[in-house]
């Protein structure tokens, strides 16, 4: 859950992973009237935030609230009963576009899966443009690249605890870098889709990236296979 991986990367170095609580309806509709302030909701934060349906995913009933106005119209667009609430985090770099990273952590060690920029907040792969832009795919390439000698290294530490706090042997990251240079998290799941079909011809460098990934993933499996029972339960 969005709150669990909150709980649990509460305090993490050198991580960024804003508060996120869970809400329902009325309290939104209290809070969009003027009836209680955002501080109640989410202690020590204020507008805007980000609110989207328990449940949703793909970007789908997500949004940012910039006042308290924005709250009557949301409710109205978005038919649900509950909600996630967390305070909007300005990730955009000094040129005014957003860059969020797919990373998985296998084993602790971390991949480099996809990489988006975009001038909206809200990224998802492929509503970035990356197709129609070879600016944007050279800078994918280049990070991809060079990965494991600079993201990786830069958030050495913060890797090492999220693996480490979440307990896990696989599980993909979305993310950002913030601008004291921490690593934004947006979500940690163990169900994100992680995929070798883009074109090669207009992706040439994904399928060496994504080989190392598979590699890996089927390296974890087989050590999986081969470790007994008892010491998988211990």
């Amino acid at each position: 859950t969005r709150d669990g991986v909150c709980a649990a990367l509460r305090d993490a170095p050198g991580v960024d992973m804003p508060t996120t609580v869970r809400t329902d309806r009325a309290a939104l509709q209290e809070l969009g009237d003027g009836r209680t302030q955002v501080a109640a909701l989410l202690p020590g934060a204020d507008f805007p935030l980000i609110v989207r349906p328990i449940g949703s995913h793909a970007g789908k009933g997500l949004e940012k609230v910039v006042c308290a106005g924005d709250i009557a119209a949301y409710l109205g667009r978005v038919d649900a009963e509950f909600f996630y609430a967390s305070p909007f985090v300005d990730y955009s770099g000094a040129d005014g576009v957003f860059r969020k990273y797919r990373i998985a952590l296998i084993e602790g060690r971390a991949f480099v899966c996809h990489y988006a920029m975009s001038v909206h907040w809200m990224i998802a792969y492929f509503n970035a443009g990356m197709a129609e832009s070879a600016v944007k795919r050279a800078e994918e390439a280049e990070c991809m690249a060079h990965f494991d000698e600079q993201f990786a290294v830069r958030h050495a530490a913060a890797l090492q605890a999220i693996h480490e706090r979440m307990g896990l042997p696989y599980l993909a990251i979305d993310c950002a870098e913030n601008r004291a240079g921490e690593l934004l998290i947006f979500e940690v799941d163990n169900a994100m889709v992680v995929h070798a079909m883009d074109p090669e011809e207009m992706f040439p460098y994904k399928k060496p990236a994504m080989r190392k990934i598979f590699s890996a993933f089927r390296q974890l499996l087989e050590h999986s296979r081969q470790t007994p029972a008892s010491d998988r339960a211990a």
